[in-house]
This record gives C-alpha cells, structure tokens and sequence, in this order.
C-alpha cells in the first residue's frame, strides 16, 4: 500500500504558494483526526486501554463520544478529568500567554472528559501555558487533574502496535486494520521517528510492484555477501555507496521515483551506455531529459515498475558496484 492509498494521509500534490509553516499545520491537524478516528471507530476496549495508560481505572467500556478541535466549553462534568499532551517530546516548555488556542480533540463519557493537545516536529515542544489554558474548556464546576498527562508519539505507536497484537488474536478485523493504517500513516509524515525511515522511501512509490521491488534491492544489496556497502546520505531516497568509495544507487523519489545507477567516473558515458542496454532489456526507453544527459552520463535510471523480474536488472547493480 502506497501512500496515496493510505486512508489517513492527505495528498496535497503540488502548490506553489504553501509555505512551511502551512504544510507542518496541516500534519498536525492530520494526525489528530486520524489519531481520534482510530479511537472513534475501533473497538472502545481500545479507548479503555488508552486511558488506563495514565492509571485512570474507574472508566466504563462503553460510550464514549469523541470530537475534534474543541471550540466551546464541554457541559457535562464527570469524575475523572484531565488534559493530555501528545508530542515528539516530553519536554514541556513554559510558553507565552496568548488569548485563543483551543484543544485539538477531546475524548469524553460519562466518566471521563479528557482535552488533548497535539505537537508534531522535533523542535516543537509542548507548552505549559497552553496546557493550563486548557482547563478553562472543562464543564464549569468540573475537577482536573493538576498535571496534565504527557505522551510522545513514539509511545503512541508502540502501544497502538501492542494493542494491533491483542486485537489480531481476538480476529477485530476493523481494529487492525485501522491500526495498521495509522502506523504507516505515521510513517509517511515521520511522526514517533527522529528521521526517514527506509519504509518511509518504499511507500512514495505509487506502485505495488514498485515498492516490493524497491524492497528486494534493499535487501540484495545490504545482505548480499558480495556488496561492502555503506549508507550514503541523501535527502529523497536511500544512498548505497561501496565502504571507502561513492556512491553506486540511489533508491530515490526525484526523478518519477526510480532506482540511479552511479556507474565509473563522471566525466564517462558509461552510465548512457549502460542505459541503453537496460532499456532493451525492459523494452522501454526511460524518457532522459537533457540536462541529465550532459551533466550526469555515468547515470542510468531504472522505473521499478517497468522491471517484471530483479534479475533483470541485478547485473547492473552489480556493474555499478564494481565499477566503483
């Protein structure tokens, strides 16, 4: 399943006058809906085990009403209230006082009312200000806990995991199957991880086949006991370099998501020879633009859709790697 199949995950595609701090707001608000909806339409056993992670036992198994950006005050009081956080951190900065700012989603019952805010980023932080302020949107009359109750997202996935477990073996298709749907959406976004992940990159490409592909070369390269190879950094996709030389392939998502071979020298032309070769093999001509012909002729570019079989292409991961 590929991100654009992904039920959480909202697919901009292309703006031109988004800005950053657009697009990191939109994530937020994103992955509060999704965390709220797997609760809302998952077993309620689920919400149970999500409110006992902060000893909060005296709750019933049923009837919870969930909401989403809470602009008004609840009206209902209960027993047990409290306001929980939800970032990348458990550091709680103290924040400055501002006059708007409401809770991100709301979980209530007839026990229970809890107000939640939501963090996403490395270099965000909750804010203690902003928690308090919270309080000011519980029923009137209404008892808080004094401290609000902190989570990261890392430990939101691993108990979503676990609980993926439990409800696997009681045969809750739905439950998993939102489950499911809510990890991979965090990795998509990066949530609950410090960086991209390998299945980060796997999941930009749009085909199946694609990304089982991308997954075999992976592995062939970094199990094979004929490659010595180390990571090579690279901001959209994953980079295999030879131990002590550059770069041979690059799994990327530039380029309409294909594999790179880095072959020889670059002032050479091997890598257009080689891809000649490799477009009669797949009985299609990748559609080289000119500026990668001149600036980049020891490249060959390989759409992992267009491969009906990894033998077809394990020599040149081999030429590229020994031509390093």
């Amino acid at each position: 399943m590929s991100i654009y199949e992904n039920i959480f995950h909202y697919y901009r595609g292309q703006t031109k006058n988004s800005s950053e701090e657009t697009n990191i707001l939109q994530v937020e608000n994103n992955v509060t809906k999704a965390f709220i909806n797997v609760l809302q339409h998952s077993s309620p056993e689920l919400t149970s085990s999500f409110i006992k992670l902060f000893d909060l036992n005296a709750v019933s198994m049923e009837g919870y009403e969930y909401r989403y950006q809470v602009s008004s005050p609840l009206s209902k009081l209960t027993s047990i209230a409290a306001v929980v956080g939800i970032a990348e951190s458990k550091k709680v900065k103290a924040g400055t006082p501002r006059q708007y700012g409401i809770p991100d989603g709301a979980i209530i019952s007839d026990d229970i009312s809890l107000l939640i805010e939501n963090k996403i980023g490395f270099n965000t932080y909750l804010e203690l200000e902003q928690l308090e302020r919270h309080k000011g949107n519980f029923a009137p009359g209404q008892l808080i806990a004094d401290k609000p109750f902190i989570l990261t997202w890392k430990e939101i996935r691993s108990f979503f995991m676990e609980q993926y477990r439990h409800f696997e073996t009681k045969q809750d298709l739905v439950t998993c199957f939102l489950l499911s749907q809510f990890e991979q959406f965090c990795i998509i976004n990066c949530i609950g991880d410090v960086q991209k992940s390998k299945e980060y990159f796997f999941l930009r490409f749009e085909k199946s086949k694609a990304r089982e592909l991308a997954r075999t070369i992976d592995s062939y390269i970094c199990n094979d006991k004929e490659f010595a190879v180390a990571d090579a950094g690279t901001s959209d996709g994953i980079g295999y370099k030879k131990v002590g030389k550059t770069k041979f392939a690059t799994l990327t998502t530039a380029r309409q998501r294909c594999l790179i071979l880095h072959i020889g020298e670059e002032h050479l032309s091997l890598g257009l020879e080689t891809q000649n070769k490799i477009d009669s093999e797949l009985g299609i001509k990748y559609p080289r633009k000119d500026y990668e012909n001149t600036k980049y002729p020891h490249e060959a570019y390989i759409r992992l859709e267009w491969v009906e079989s990894f033998s077809q292409i394990e020599p040149y991961i081999k030429l590229a790697y020994q031509s390093r």
